[in-house]
């Protein structure tokens, strides 16, 4: 039996991409796949449903952009349900 998995892409700054820091933050975001008890209250319904499991294609932002060219996707999973930006900061020593 053939899955749809909703994307998820992730990015940063091109220089943070080669760094350790960034392989141990992508092992700790790709670690939360498969989502898990995901519960929601539809409009329509007075129960909350849940997903007992979600797994997820967690793929680089860059290749979405070749990937999906179109603007009109054919299927709600053809384009990423979320996408992550991870921000870097220096942080700067005190002048004493």
């Amino acid at each position: 039996m053939a899955t749809n998995r909703p994307v998820v892409s992730y990015t940063t700054a091109p220089s943070f991409l080669l760094t350790g820091a960034w392989k141990q933050i992508q092992a700790v975001l790709g670690a939360q796949f498969p989502l898990r008890n995901i519960h929601w209250k539809p409009p329509s319904g007075s129960s909350i449903l849940t997903i007992q499991e979600l797994d997820v294609n967690f793929i680089p932002f860059e290749t979405v952009r070749v990937e999906h060219t179109s603007q009109v996707p054919m299927t709600l999973l053809d384009k990423p349900l979320l996408h992550i930006y991870v921000v870097t900061c220096e942080v700067l020593p005190l002048a004493s």
